[in-house]
């Protein structure tokens, strides 16, 4: 289980507009099955589930207008996973997920009704990475510390449509942007303590920080009665990430992060995250 809080700033219509707006994303999943194929890699495949909502509110700078979006749905889908090395993780590794989602959406603006629409889609990932060990070294009060280095790789299909739709006013909108692909290379490190006092325990903490180039395909933008007003910025993305993974035991782990995305013309994205999960 995961819960994820983001606040997201942007600008579109050349500079006019300025857009802010959070959301919560809450996930669950739950392995189906694990194998291995020669006792020392192993596979998972499972289901997953999860909600999001998302508040937003645009300002224009130049005659005053504003409007207030309001985005909840679902989603459900599956994911697999594959470690070259289960026992420490390191070597090669591919996750993959694909979902399927639907959204209700509603936006009100001055002087005028809420636009209610619907939205729905798939989304899809497969990530890549390998693992390498940098080196360990003995720290305060008999800690060994393992360092690791992870380049890794990760290309995400985003299909989810807006429902193009006629307001009571008699404008036509629709959407642009669906069918995004977002290419994320980057670069994880990350080093494995563990305290002599701990041994027998298997109780370990990862601190970790994470850079990552971002790269959309396309930008996300609504067209009405033909004119097109998209979003500013968001096309190349420098990331960094920051975070701690905990096994607590061998049936439970937790982890939180933060991690900032800039663009340019103004556009950030800050987002954390918590999460646990336990095996039965």
């Amino acid at each position: 289980m995961r819960h994820v809080g983001g606040h997201e700033r942007s600008r579109a219509g050349d500079g006019q507009l300025n857009t802010q707006a959070n959301r919560y994303v809450l996930q669950l999943g739950g392995d189906l099955a694990q194998w291995s194929s020669n006792a020392q890699d192993r596979w998972h495949l499972g289901v997953m589930a999860g909600y999001a909502n998302q508040h937003s509110n645009t300002q224009s700078n130049r005659v005053g207008y504003k409007s207030d979006g309001r985005i909840s749905g679902y989603s459900a889908g599956l994911y697999a996973t594959w470690y070259q090395n289960d026992a420490n993780k390191t070597g090669a590794y591919v996750d993959s997920w694909a979902l399927y989602n639907w959204f209700d959406n509603s936006v009100s603006s001055d002087n005028r009704s809420a636009d209610d629409y619907d939205s729905r889609g798939v989304t899809a990932s497969v990530e890549g990475g390998y693992t390498f060990e940098a080196g360990t070294f003995s720290g305060s009060e008999g800690t060994l510390n393992t360092w690791y280095v992870q380049p890794q790789a990760q290309i995400t299909w985003m299909g989810v449509k807006d429902s193009d739709h006629t307001r009571k006013d008699g404008t036509r909108i629709e959407t642009e942007g669906d069918g995004n692909v977002q290419t994320r290379l980057g670069v994880k490190t990350y080093l494995n303590s563990h305290h002599q006092r701990d041994d027998g325990k298997q109780r370990e903490f990862q601190p970790y920080i994470e850079a990552n180039w971002i790269n959309n395909s396309k930008v996300y933008a609504v067209k009405m009665n033909g004119q097109t007003v998209g979003r500013e910025g968001a096309r190349n993305l420098g990331e960094v990430r920051t975070g701690v993974e905990a096994k607590v035991n061998n049936n439970l782990s937790l982890w939180g992060n933060v991690g900032v995305q800039l663009g340019d013309k103004g556009y950030s994205d800050t987002q954390g995250m918590l999460g646990v999960k336990y095996s039965w």
